[in-house]
């Protein structure tokens, strides 16, 4: 078993998220594993994006935020869990005044290659 709290994680800013990496590539036996918990800042719509071969699972752990997928908006809220797929197109509109965070974990996530594609 592996143990690390939120506070040793590695913390990345980006133009409209910010990061912080729980569990790296290299912390699974297996291979192409990812574990992050990501925060959408108020006020702030994260570029659309898909990924060539990387399936995302978001689980919702504060605040409330529209994920829109393939053009269809869900209304994400704490306890909601969510699955994309390779090649659907998404994007997280945080409208409200409160950060948004969730938990994403990246499975089959190829290492050393940059598998996001930005739309904007």
């Amino acid at each position: 078993m592996k143990y690390k709290s939120l506070n040793e994680g590695e913390e990345l800013v980006k133009k409209d998220y910010r990061k912080k990496i729980i569990f790296s590539l290299n912390d699974f036996q297996e291979k192409w594993y990812l574990l992050q918990v990501v925060t959408i800042p108020p006020k702030t719509k994260q570029r659309m994006h898909s990924h060539n071969k990387q399936t995302e699972v978001f689980y919702i752990l504060e605040g409330e935020t529209i994920i829109i997928v393939n053009g269809k908006d869900y209304l994400a809220k704490p306890g909601d869990a969510f699955i994309s797929s390779p090649g659907d197109i998404h994007n997280l509109w945080n409208k409200t005044g409160k950060d948004f965070k969730l938990v994403v974990f990246k499975i089959n996530m190829p290492e050393g290659e940059d598998d996001t594609n930005w739309q904007e």
